[in-house]
């Protein structure tokens, strides 16, 4: 199947794209009439669908976890860890507006991402050749997932200092467990960004395989 022009796999490729940005959109427009609306009054119900979320760790003299579970002897060992699922709602135009801006951040580079990617695919569409150099990665279009990853991370760092400085467990410092750390590591977004240059570099291929045709024609 030829990569790009009539026929190629660089049309679905499009829509894919389009249905994506089309998606997010409407996320994006949904989470803006939520924040609209916790603007004016920060305790309003519908603050049940604008969120952040930690697990911390509780002690165990709080929650013994002994007894919690049991498993037939023999078939395995079973290790309850005391943690505590904690669920963060807005109340205060200050949480709103700064949850707002993390996530807005996030999509942000979200939105970049996916027109630069559709720019790369579209551009093979067009009338006149298209010379290699036009599909190459340029600077502006590779760090975006970095860009996003390190948004990601810097939101997690945030949002841990806040839960750090605001919050107790049984009357203590909160305890983050190492193993969430590692679970907010944006290894999906950085695998994501390295599937976008692989792409663009199948496209770049083939844009490099035409040119070769044209000439030899």
């Amino acid at each position: 199947m030829r990569l790009y022009g009539a026929g190629s796999i660089s049309t679905p490729a499009r829509v894919v794209i389009d249905v994506f940005l089309v998606i997010a959109g409407l996320l994006i427009a949904g989470q803006a009439v939520i924040v609209a609306i916790l603007l004016v009054n920060p305790l309003q119900p519908i603050r049940e669908h604008f969120q952040t979320t930690t697990i911390a760790a509780v002690p165990v003299e709080v929650w013994p976890p002994e007894d919690v579970v049991r498993v037939e002897p023999g078939i395995a060992i079973a290790r309850v860890d005391p943690w505590a699922y904690i669920r963060y709602q807005p109340a205060s135009r200050w949480f709103v507006t700064v949850a707002a801006a993390v996530s807005f951040s996030w999509w942000a580079c979200a939105l970049v991402i996916l027109l630069s990617l559709r720019r790369r695919v579209q551009q093979p569409l067009g009338r006149h050749p298209v010379s290699a150099g036009q599909h190459s990665m340029h600077p502006q279009d590779g760090p975006g997932l970095p860009r996003m990853a390190a948004v990601e991370l810097i939101t997690d760092a945030v949002g841990l200092c806040f839960i750090g400085a605001t919050t107790t467990v049984a009357g203590r410092p909160v305890v983050i467990p190492w193993e969430v750390w590692l679970m907010d590591f944006p290894l999906g977004t950085i695998l994501a960004g390295l599937a976008i240059v692989i792409l663009a570099e199948v496209f770049r291929a083939g844009a490099d395989l035409q040119d070769d045709q044209a000439l030899t024609v």
